[in-house]
C-alpha cells in the first residue's frame, strides 16, 4: 500500500497524511491519531528512503569500536550490543556495529562513516584517556554517548562501570586470602578503564601496606594469548626483594585470565592452589573454565540499555550536562582463587 492509497481511504491529502505520520505539530492531535490508527490497521509501512528524506532520521545508531589488526571483538562487546539493541527497539531504532582500525586510518574511517549520515547517533566503546574520536564527534555535533570516561576538557555523556572500585575490591579479596605478591596483568595504558583499574589495584596495596615493587604490573592486549605470555613472564621472573614468589594474578579481563590459567598449568602449577587467578567480566567462558574463574560482574547488558537510554535523550535534544551513569560492580568468587599456601 502506498501513502496515496492511505490518504485516499481517509479522504485527506497526501501531504497531510505524511505530516501526520511524521508527527508534525501543524496537524491536529486528533488527525494524527486517526492517520496512525488507519496506517496500523491497513498495514502501511513508509518507504525507508522517503521516510529519511521527510524526517531527516535514519532509524539507526552505531556502536563503534576500534580493533587492532589481528584482534577481534569479544563476547563483552556482543553483550553490550545486545543491551543497546534492547534499549532502542521500543523506540523504533536499530543498533549497528561499526569496527574501526586502530592506527593512522582510524579517524579518517570514522569521518568517512559520519559523512555518510547513515545513523542518528553514535555509541563509542572502549574510550581512551585522551580520545581523538571523542574530539571528532564533538566537532561534528552528532549526538553520542561513550562507554567509558575520558579526560576531555569538554563534558560529554557517558556510561561506565566503577573500574576503580572493582579492582580495589578484587585486590582486597586476594590480600584477605593471604596473598602478598600479586601480579596485575592489565590492558594497554592508553585505555581509560586500564588506568582506573590500576588505580584501584594500587590503592588496595597501599591501604594494606604491601610493597608495590613486589606486586608488578604488566600491560598488553585484552586477549588470552597476551595473558598467557605475560603470566609466563611474571611467574618465570619470580625474584623479588623479599624472595617470595608471586602467588596470585589479577587480570583486567576474563580473556586475559584464561590465558594466565593456561600459563600456570603449562608451568606445572595448579590454578587456585599454587597461583590464584581473578578476572573481570563474568563471561560464560570463565564460568565454565576448569576451575571456574573468580571474576567481577559489571552487568554489561544493563550497561548497553543505559547507553541506549542516554543516547535517545541526547538525540531528543537534552544537554549532555549530567548525562552520566556509573554502574555498580560485584565480586563473583569461584574456585580459581584461594588461600595463599606458604612456599
Amino acid at each position: 500500500m502506498s501513502i496515496a492509497d492511505l490518504a485516499e481511504s481517509l479522504g485527506l491529502s497526501t501531504s497531510t497524511v505524511s505530516r501526520a505520520l511524521n508527527g508534525y505539530s501543524d496537524v491536529s492531535a486528533k488527525t494524527r491519531a486517526r492517520v496512525q490508527e488507519a496506517a496500523k490497521a491497513m498495514g502501511y509501512q513508509p518507504h525507508p528512503v522517503a521516510h529519511r528524506l521527510a524526517t531527516g532520521r535514519t532509524g539507526a545508531v552505531a556502536l563503534v569500536s576500534s580493533v587492532r589488526a589481528g584482534n577481534y571483538l569479544d563476547a563483552t562487546f556482543s553483550a553490550l550490543l545486545s543491551g543497546v539493541a534492547d534499549g532502542l527497539r521500543a523506540h523504533g531504532y536499530f543498533a549497528l556495529s561499526v569496527v574501526l582500525p586502530v592506527g593512522e586510518n582510524e579517524l579518517t574511517e570514522l569521518a568517512r562513516f559520519l559523512d555518510g549520515r547513515l545513523v542518528d547517533g553514535i555509541l563509542l566503546a572502549r574510550t581512551r584517556a585522551n580520545d581523538p574520536r571523542v574530539s571528532l564527534l564533538q566537532q561534528r555535533g552528532i549526538p553520542f554517548v561513550t562507554h567509558g570516561r575520558t579526560q576531555s576538557n569538554q563534558p560529554h555523556a557517558w556510561v561506565d562501570a566503577d573500574n576503580e572500585q572493582a579492582f580495589f575490591l578484587a585486590t582486597q579479596r586476594l590480600i584477605s586470602l593471604g596473598h602478598r605478591r600479586i601480579g596485575f596483568i592489565n590492558a594497554q595504558t592508553n585505555l581509560t578503564f586500564a588506568v582506573l583499574r590500576e588505580q584501584g589495584f594500587k590503592q588496595a596495596l597501599a591501604q594494606h601496606g604491601l610493597v608495590a615493587q613486589d606486586c608488578p604490573v604488566r600491560h598488553g592486549e585484552v586477549t588470552a594469548a597476551s595473558g598467557e605470555q605475560l603470566a609466563t613472564e611474571l611467574l618465570a621472573g619470580q625474584a623479588s626483594a623479599s624472595g617470595r614468589p608471586i602467588t596470585a594474578l589479577l587480570c583486567a579481563t576474563d580473556a586475559i585470565a584464561l590465558g594466565a590459567m593456561a600459563a600456570i598449568r603449562r608451568l606445572g602449577l595448579t590454578v587456585g592452589r599454587d597461583v590464584s587467578v581473578m578476572g573481570y567480566g563474568n563471561s560464560d567462558a570463565g564460568q565454565y573454565a576448569d576451575p571456574p574463574l573468580s571474576t567481577i560482574d559489571h552487568a554489561i547488558v544493563d550497561n548497553g540499555r543505559h547507553l541506549a537510554d542516554l543516547l535517545l535523550r541526547r538525540m531528543a535534544g537534552e544537554s549532555e550536562a549530567g548525562l552520566t551513569r556509573l554502574e555498580p560492580v560485584h565480586l563473583i568468587p569461584r574456585l580459581s582463587d584461594g588461600p595463599c599456601i606458604p612456599q
